[in-house]
């Protein structure tokens, strides 16, 4: 009877582990203080980022303005995204010392940087389009949520660019036992014709006098 009793408690344990190891992922809406951009010029200009409108007016008044969250979360890690915002991967933090290693800017303030104006600092931004940021940066772009067989979560996130027609996606995968995230990218041309190609990401990080960025490899562009 105690070696079944023992078996019981032993079966429990192990399984709720498990459980226990399983990333998750929800939404919610979380408050920031923010400096807004204006409305876009309603009139088009035929330029290089047509058909899109640009965004040029700016404030140093703040006003606080609840965001869209997408929340990852392991038993190490969490991660922000933030769909409203480009999809921007807002913040990571290591959850023993509850301090971010991507920068969290506590603050939401666009300022005229990209193709279309608007632009905020901080996280890690994917871009894609033909220059620069990509156009979709700091407006709402489509997201989806799963929940992966090997216990692992993803946020999707894509738009299609007015540009070139095409549409981007960016998977955003937290592992179940893993202290890190992985992205993936993937760009569906279906217009017959051949588009041009441009993607790269840049990432926040908060710099102090002990900073030190390493790279492993030794091949270099440039």
């Amino acid at each position: 009877m105690k070696k079944v009793f023992y078996l019981i408690i032993y079966y429990l344990l192990l399984n709720g582990a498990k459980a226990q190891s399983l990333s998750t992922i929800k939404e919610y809406d979380r408050m920031f203080k923010t400096y807004p951009y204006s409305d876009p010029d309603p009139i088009p200009k035929f330029e290089l980022i047509y058909p899109y409108f640009r965004f040029d007016g700016y404030t140093d008044k703040a006003v606080n303005k609840n965001w869209k969250v997408v929340e990852l979360e392991n038993d190490y890690i969490k991660v922000m995204i933030l769909p409203e915002i480009g999809g921007k991967i807002w913040t990571a933090i290591e959850k023993s010392t509850g301090k971010p290693f991507i920068y969290f800017n506590q603050v939401v303030k666009f300022r005229d940087i990209a193709m279309r104006g608007a632009w905020t600092s901080g996280g890690i931004e994917a871009n894609y389009g033909i220059i620069g940021h990509t156009p979709n940066c700091s407006t709402p772009v489509d997201y989806w949520n799963e929940k992966k067989a090997d216990g692992s979560v993803s946020c999707f996130i894509g738009t299609l660019d007015l540009l070139t027609q095409t549409y981007w996606t960016l998977e955003i995968n937290l592992p179940k036992d893993k202290a890190f995230f992985t992205t993936r990218s993937f760009w569906h041309n279906s217009t017959g014709v051949e588009q041009p190609y441009y993607t790269w990401m840049n990432a926040g990080l908060k710099a102090a006098g002990n900073l030190q960025f390493i790279y492993p490899g030794n091949k270099y562009l440039g």
